[in-house]
């Protein structure tokens, strides 16, 4: 079977068969959703851990299939598909579970210059609501809530969770982006084995 860069990277890194590295990798992903949904809400080092995490898998399949190309690309767009569906998803579908939505106000919003990291400006909005206190919420401009005007709000009273518009978060849309990006990996690992042990 051909091999490619990949495969050699993978094989000069030490992974032998990525038996081992390619569900490490899929761990990793699980372990940056939980650090972006749940406290510290760390988004570098869920990001960063995320990313480890698809490059990990996609070296760990392009090693398991022999060091083909497309091994490497369907394993990192399906591994990367996850990780974007489980933290956005993630986040949202943990407020509907877990938070509560309420009727709030927007007391304050603050244009906030982001263009150092950013293309645009953010906004940061100070909410009062009558269970969950006063709290912040950041968004772009397109998510902008109007100073002084009432806005659904999903959080979580216990303050574990992160608040955020409800607006923002459709849970059919959060919920079929997870099982959609759930399927396509086991797909992705199924089609892999399939054609690894016809060529062997």
């Amino acid at each position: 079977m051909a091999g490619s860069p990949a495969g050699d990277l993978a094989r000069k890194l030490g992974i032998r068969t990525g038996r081992v590295v390619a569900p490490a990798g899929l761990g990793a992903i699980v372990v940056a959703a939980l650090l972006f949904v749940l406290p510290p809400h760390s988004t570098i080092v869920a990001l960063v851990m995320g990313i480890a995490g698809v490059a990990a898998f996609g070296l760990g399949m392009v090693r398991y299939a022999g060091g083909p190309w497309w091994a490497l690309i369907v394993a990192v767009v399906s591994s990367g598909l996850l990780f974007a569906a489980v933290t956005v998803g993630g986040r949202g579908l943990a407020l509907h579970t877990f938070g509560l939505t309420e009727s709030c106000q927007v007391v304050h919003r603050e244009e906030v210059d982001t263009r150092s990291r950013y293309h645009h400006y953010g906004f940061v909005h100070t909410m009062a609501c009558p269970r969950a206190g006063t709290f912040t919420i950041r968004t772009d401009s397109t998510d902008r809530q109007r100073e002084g005007a009432p806005a659904a709000v999903l959080d979580d009273p216990g303050g574990v969770l992160q608040p955020d518009f409800a607006e923002r978060h459709n849970l059919a849309v959060e919920i079929t982006a997870i099982v959609g990006a759930v399927a396509l990996l086991v797909l992705t690992v199924w089609t892999t084995r399939r054609r690894v042990r016809a060529t062997s």
